[in-house]
């Protein structure tokens, strides 16, 4: 014959074996009080069971279930912490997509003009600074004003007066150091205030009449300009003295599909991003020995093509390049001006690129190749430098805003 439980006594079973649960778990940070109290409810839950008092159960089961929830302490909704935890997932998941998916780079050069405009400074005589709204227009047409002045009064440190930094690794902008210690912040490049040598710069070099190195890319002053610093009693900058002045037209933002070459090749003409590693060149601006850049070229060449450069069209496997970015390159319309021979592929040079199996080669020119460092002038790059082709300009608006072609 047989008996079947009643089901208030399985919850009453259920409810001994979750309390039980409940102080073996949480002992160690129970005060003693609820600890006695909670078990000392145990223990009337137990007789209560043996005596099949079906009220009781109902009542210590409210009661047990009250007395556990109010042991622990109390925790306090926090709107904050919830937003610094959804703050800080969102960062995971950018950087994430950062990472393997799409990420933001910054035109530094002019080398894919028109196509893709790079940092260009003008100097301008008189203030041309508009007002307020004018500014924020133009802002978002990608242009900034500058009318630069000195806070304070004092003399320039010999050993470079002007250093360049990035704020969070992207803003770049430069810092003016005095012999005290002290330093001013200029929300601009160092190319672009002072050092380009084509002199497209906010004219700083030429108000404080300092030197710039050899290579052009800081004011870092040689034994003889020191020597002429010292002599002439070093570089005194009076408060309210002007110190850059003009426009910065900003480079073009754009989105690079880290993604794409994972599934499939590289193809000729679009534009693609690469990085410098390995690829040993005096022309090249950073060395081996100090790590990497990121360059933005078209891709002109993929494994196994042979290139010649017909001024001013490129040819490729010997007939005139047939991609649109390239063909737009060549036919010298608008703002283009053709493809130049020099360097690798000046005087009639024909170029192969490597097809052999982890050897691949690729070539990169720039839209602008009449001032453009690239292939012609430091060789193929190898196919473990791709990083992915570019896919939308997304900063300034207007101009070369959208995708990229």
């Amino acid at each position: 014959m047989f008996f079947l439980t009643p089901r208030y006594l399985k919850h009453a079973k259920l409810l001994h074996k979750g309390v039980t649960r409940f102080i073996n778990y949480k002992r160690d940070v129970l005060p003693q009080a609820k600890l006695d109290e909670i078990t000392a409810l145990r223990t009337r839950l137990e007789d209560a069971m043996r005596a099949r008092d079906k009220g009781l159960l109902a009542s210590l089961n409210d009661e047990i279930n009250k007395a556990c929830e109010k042991a622990l302490p109390h925790v306090e909704h926090s709107d904050i912490g919830e937003n610094v935890e959804v703050f800080f997932v969102a960062i995971v998941i950018a950087l994430g997509i950062r990472s393997y998916i799409a990420q933001p780079f910054k035109i530094p050069t002019g080398s894919m003009q028109p196509t893709l405009y790079g940092l260009v400074a003008n100097h301008t005589e008189q203030d041309v600074t508009p007002n307020v709204f004018a500014q924020c227009k133009d802002w978002v047409a990608g242009r900034s004003y500058y009318n630069v002045v000195a806070k304070r009064s004092g003399w320039l440190r010999n050993i470079e007066p002007v250093t360049e930094h990035s704020f969070l690794g992207f803003f770049a902008h430069c810092r003016l150091h005095f012999d005290d210690g002290g330093t001013q912040w200029i929300w601009a490049p160092m190319r672009q205030l002072a050092t380009d040598p084509d002199g497209f710069n906010l004219g700083m070099q030429r108000y404080l009449n300092l030197p710039v190195s050899e290579d052009g890319h800081n004011i870092t002053p040689d034994a003889r300009a020191e020597q002429r610093i010292g002599e002439s009693g070093g570089t005194y900058v009076t408060e309210g003295q002007l110190l850059a002045r003009g426009t910065l037209d900003t480079g073009d933002h754009v989105l690079v599909n880290k993604f794409a070459y994972n599934f499939r090749r590289p193809s000729r003409g679009e534009v693609f991003v690469f990085t410098t590693k390995n690829i040993r060149s005096g022309y090249m601006r950073v060395s081996v020995e100090e790590g990497s850049q990121h360059y933005i070229k078209r891709l002109v060449g993929v494994p196994g093509d042979r290139l010649e450069v017909k001024s001013p069209v490129l040819w490729v496997n010997g007939k005139p390049a047939e991609e649109f970015g390239m063909q737009r390159v060549g036919s010298m319309q608008g703002l283009y001006k053709g493809y130049g021979n020099f360097g690798l592929l000046s005087g009639g040079l024909v170029r192969e690129l490597s097809n052999r199996e982890n050897l691949r080669e690729y070539w990169a020119m720039g839209d602008n190749s009449y001032n453009s460092s690239d292939s012609r002038y430091w060789g193929a790059v190898p196919e473990r430098n791709l990083v992915g082709p570019g896919l939308f300009c997304y900063f300034p608006l207007g101009r070369n805003w959208g995708l990229i072609r």
